[in-house]
C-alpha cells in the first residue's frame, strides 16, 4: 500500500520536473492563463448587467464597491500565491508531508480570516462607503451591492486560495474548469436575477457570490477526497514560519491589489472633481477592459511560478536559466496580444457597455473608448513588470517582490494620477496608468540584472547563495 501511494505521488510531481520546453510552458500554463482570463470576465459581469439590466447609476455604484472586493482578495491572493511558492518548494526539495501540512495549515488560516473581514465590513459597511468616495447619489445603491458581497465573501477568498493551489498541485486545467465553472454560472444568475426576478443591484452581487461558491464547494472536495496527489488535506498544524514566509512571499500580490484599492479611490475621486458620476462609470468600463486581458499576464505568471519554484528546491540552475528567457518571449508575445486585441476590439468592448447612439449616454462610449486606448499603451510594458513580480515571489523573496509592486502600482501611479490631470485633465488620469507602468520597468530591469546569480537563472556567474 505505501509503495502504491508512493508511486502516485512521483506521478504526481512529474507534472512539475518535465525539461523546460516551450511546449511544456504552453501546456503548463495556458490552463491558468484561460482560468485568470475567465476570472476576469467574471470580475466584469456584473458591471454589464448593471449598465444593460439596471442602468448607469447601477454600474458606477458597482464601480465605487470595486475596490472593497479588490482589498478583501488581497488576503487570500497573499497566502495563495506566498504559500504556492513555499508548497512548491517543498515539494521540489521532497518534504510532501511538510507541503501538505503547510496547505491545509494555510487554508485554515484563509477561512478564518475571511470571516474576520467579513464581521468587520459589515459593521463599518456605511463609513466604508464614505472612504471609497461613493458619490452621494448612488450612495443607496452601493449599499445594496456591498451588503451581499459582504455576506459571501470567504467563499469568494477560499476559491481564490484553492484555483491558485490546483496549480501547485500540477492540476492547472482543473482550476480552470473550477473558474469556468462559477463564471457560468454567476452569468446565467445575473440574467435570471436581473430580468426575470428583477432583484436589481443585490442581485447582481448575490449572483456573484454563488457563482464564487461553485470553484470554492469543488476545491474544497477535491483536497478532501482526492489523497492520490502530493496535496490533500491533513490534521492542520500550526506553523508559524510558514505562515510569515508564505505572507511575506506573497506580500506583492497583498500590496497590488491594496494598491489597486488605493489608486481606484484616487481615480474615482479625481474622476467624479473632473466629470462626475460618469465619470467613474467611463473608469469602470476601461479598467474592466484592461484587467480582462491583463489577465494574460497574471495568467502566465502564476502559472509558471510553481515550476519555477519547484525547480528552484531542486537547485537546478539550467531549468532556471531556461524558464527565465523562454518566460520573457512568451510575455513578450503576450503582451502584443493584448496591446493588439484592444486596440482592434476597444469598440466591441466598450459596447458592451453602453451604445454610441444613447441619446443620454452617447458621451460616456466616447469617454471610455478614448480611455481605454490611451491606458492600452502600457500593455507594452505591464506584462514584463507583471511577470518579474511574480518572479521573485516564487523565489520566496517577498521582500523584492513586493517593493516592486509598491512602487509600480502605489507610488508612481498615485503621483501621477494627482498631478497629470492638473496638466492634461480627464485624458491625464487615462495617461497615468501606461507613464507608471514606464517608470516601473526600470525598476525591473535593475533588479531582474542583479539578482540572476543569486537566483541561478543567469546562465554564466557564480551562485552566491539562495538567500532563502
Amino acid at each position: 500500500m505505501q509503495h502504491d501511494v508512493k508511486n502516485m505521488q512521483q506521478d504526481e510531481e512529474t507534472r512539475l520536473n518535465k525539461p523546460i520546453t516551450t511546449n511544456f510552458l504552453l501546456r503548463f500554463t495556458i490552463p491558468t492563463i484561460l482560468s485568470m482570463v475567465i476570472m476576469g470576465v467574471f470580475g466584469t459581469v456584473d458591471g454589464i448587467f448593471a449598465s444593460r439590466g439596471i442602468n448607469h447609476e447601477a454600474l458606477a455604484a458597482v464601480n465605487f464597491v470595486a475596490p472593497f472586493f479588490s482589498i478583501t482578495m488581497a488576503i487570500g491572493m497573499m497566502l495563495s500565491m506566498g504559500g504556492c511558492a513555499l508548497v512548491a518548494k517543498r515539494k521540489g526539495e521532497g518534504k510532501h508531508r511538510q507541503a501538505r501540512e503547510n496547505f491545509s495549515f494555510l487554508t485554515l488560516i484563509t477561512f478564518v480570516s475571511s470571516i474576520a473581514i467579513s464581521l468587520g465590513s459589515w459593521i463599518l459597511r456605511t463609513p466604508l462607503l464614505r472612504l471609497l468616495g461613493t458619490d452621494y447619489a448612488v450612495m443607496d445603491m452601493a449599499m445594496d451591492y456591498l451588503q451581499p458581497l459582504i455576506i459571501v465573501m470567504p467563499f469568494v477568498l477560499l476559491g481564490v486560495f484553492l484555483v491558485q493551489f490546483m496549480i501547485a498541485e500540477g492540476q492547472p486545467m482543473l482550476g480552470m474548469i473550477m473558474s469556468g465553472c462559477g463564471s457560468v454560472i454567476s452569468a446565467i444568475l445575473n440574467a435570471i436575477f436581473i430580468f426575470v426576478l428583477e432583484l436589481g443591484v443585490p442581485g447582481l452581487a448575490w449572483a456573484t457570490g454563488i457563482g464564487w461558491m461553485v470553484p470554492t464547494l469543488l476545491g474544497l472536495s477535491y483536497f478532501a477526497l482526492a489523497r492520490k496527489g502530493t496535496l490533500y488535506f491533513v490534521k492542520p498544524k500550526w506553523d508559524t514560519f510558514a505562515l510569515w514566509r508564505s505572507s511575506l512571499n506573497g506580500i506583492s500580490e497583498m500590496i497590488t491589489a491594496a494598491a489597486f484599492t488605493v489608486t481606484t479611490i484616487v481615480m474615482n475621486n479625481v474622476l467624479v472633481r473632473l466629470v462626475g458620476w460618469e465619470g467613474v462609470a467611463a473608469a469602470g468600463i476601461v479598467m474592466a477592459a484592461q484587467g480582462v486581458l491583463s489577465s494574460l499576464f497574471f495568467g502566465y505568471a502564476a502559472g509558471v511560478a510553481p515550476v519555477v519554484s519547484y525547480n528552484f528546491g531542486r537547485l537546478d540552475r539550467e531549468r532556471l536559466n531556461i524558464l527565465f528567457r523562454k518566460s520573457l518571449g512568451i510575455v513578450g508575445v503576450l503582451s502584443l496580444i493584448a496591446l493588439v486585441g484592444t486596440l482592434v476590439f476597444a469598440d466591441p468592448l466598450v459596447r458592451i457597455y453602453v451604445s454610441p447612439n444613447d441619446p443620454f449616454m452617447g458621451h460616456l462610449h466616447a469617454m471610455a473608448m478614448r480611455g481605454l486606448r490611451i491606458a492600452a499603451m502600457s500593455f507594452i510594458i505591464m506584462g514584463f513588470n507583471t511577470f518579474a513580480t511574480n518572479w521573485f515571489t516564487a523565489f520566496n523573496d517577498g521582500l523584492i517582490s513586493g517593493l516592486m509592486s509598491v512602487m509600480r502600482t502605489m507610488v508612481f501611479a498615485l503621483i501621477l494620477l494627482v498631478t497629470l490631470p492638473r496638466v492634461w485633465g480627464l485624458d491625464g488620469v487615462w495617461v497615468a496608468l501606461p507613464l507608471a507602468e514606464v517608470l516601473a520597468i526600470t525598476l525591473t530591469m535593475f533588479f531582474l540584472w542583479k539578482m540572476g546569480d543569486k537566483y541561478m537563472y543567469r546562465a554564466k556567474g557564480k551562485l552566491r547563495g539562495l538567500g532563502v
